[in-house]
């Protein structure tokens, strides 16, 4: 190996390192409040208001992944319905799948000549097809705007970096200017007690010296102090800036964290890794679909043992049948059965963490945090209480 295939080996190991420990970072919610003046009105309104923004915008998240998950529940239910069927009627379903399955398999044997999309890929699409447009646009927003989330989580940290600078930089120069008025203390204590001697030994009038020398020792202190003073103010400035830009870190975490999970589920629900992959596979959909259209006659067949097993699904109290005439491979074979369970339960199980996510971490740890601020300082006990009413008649349910 070469130095410099080593310099690019070694180059992007560190890059996926650093890369790592951002993801971490930008998962966590930070409540910084090291640096929050509570007896600042402002302040503590823009605190008090953040965390319920947070609990905001976490209920309007789980709106709509509750719904989801509701409906992907509603599919495993439907699995267990079927499964827990009689015999009798267990039978009757499976020799009509039975049927659609002999019908497919010589449409197969015709397609295969022509076809572009394996049955596989093709009858996932046909159950996605009414949402795989918007889906492969969602997913296709929700990767923009996460490079751009990215890129103001990264310039968020550079600024938070640089005013952590800063605040060392002015904390610093407040303790040299503190030094520096010792300094100046003791040297005009020097120069009096030397322009006293001179005075003495010399017998020398020298009160223009004690003049000259308190007057420049004055003029110091005056400069030292009001640099002191505008170092200070700077530092108030500098603090107020680091809470303000560490709520606003929380902000673009929570939603980076929402939409690389919304990426994830809406891969993990189209089977795809991005959303040119996704559009690809509609349009080579399409196309499918329209040469299939040219064997209407041999598909009429198909159509109807369909419509059977949506009726006698229907008929079971099955809540979605038209799902099955899409796999019934489900019904025929036990390994098909299990395989779509376990991607249902992978969908669940990703709501799931995203609801716990939204519910506990974002809603939770701010619902939290305001009952602390109720219980460190309940001179403001009143005030936060009612923004927290105000809220939720404007957002119900927060």
């Amino acid at each position: 190996m070469g130095f410099f295939d080593r310099f690019r080996k070694e180059n992007k190991v560190k890059t996926e390192q650093r890369m790592s420990r951002e993801l971490e970072d930008w998962n966590d919610i930070v409540y910084a409040r090291g640096n929050l003046d509570m007896e600042d009105p402002v302040q503590r309104r823009e605190y008090v208001e953040n965390c319920l923004q947070q609990m905001a915008e976490a209920s309007r998240e789980l709106d709509g992944l509750q719904f989801e998950y509701r409906t992907v529940t509603s599919y495993l239910r439907d699995m267990e319905e079927i499964d827990a069927l009689p015999i009798e009627q267990r039978a009757e379903i499976n020799a009509c799948a039975a049927k659609i399955r002999e019908n497919q398999i010589q449409q197969e044997e015709y397609m295969r000549r022509t076809s572009r999309m394996t049955d596989e890929e093709f009858e996932k699409m046909e159950r996605l097809q009414k949402e795989a447009r918007s889906g492969a646009e969602k997913l296709k927003e929700a990767e923009s705007y996460q490079k751009k989330v990215k890129n103001d989580l990264r310039r968020l940290d550079s600024e938070h970096e640089a005013y952590l600078y800063r605040q060392e930089e002015i904390e610093h120069s407040i303790d040299l200017t503190g030094k520096l008025m010792i300094t100046v203390a003791v040297c005009l204590m020097v120069a009096l007690v030397a322009l006293f001697v001179v005075g003495k030994v010399l017998e020398l009038d020298v009160i223009y010296g004690y003049m000259a020398a308190i007057f420049f020792a004055a003029l110091l202190v005056v400069y030292i102090f009001f640099k002191n003073e505008e170092a200070k103010k700077d530092l108030k400035r500098v603090k107020n800036d680091i809470v303000r830009l560490i709520q606003l870190q929380n902000k673009v975490k929570i939603r980076y964290v929402n939409n690389k999970n919304l990426m994830d589920y809406l891969c993990l629900k189209y089977g795809v890794t991005s959303a040119r992959e996704l559009d690809k596979l509609y349009d080579k959909f399409l196309k499918e679909r329209e040469e299939r259209a040219k064997h209407a006659d041999a598909q009429r067949k198909l159509d109807e043992n369909q419509k059977d097993l949506i009726y006698m699904l229907g008929h079971y109290q099955i809540q979605d049948p038209d799902i099955w005439i899409h796999q019934v491979e489900a019904l025929l074979d036990h390994k098909e059965e299990v395989e779509i369970r376990h991607n249902l339960n992978g969908r669940r199980q990703s709501l799931r963490q995203r609801i716990e996510y939204n519910r506990d971490v974002v809603a939770g740890n701010a619902k939290s945090e305001i009952e602390d601020l109720v219980r460190m300082y309940p001179a403001y006990a009143q005030e936060i209480i009612d923004m927290v009413d105000r809220y939720e008649e404007m957002y119900p349910g927060i």
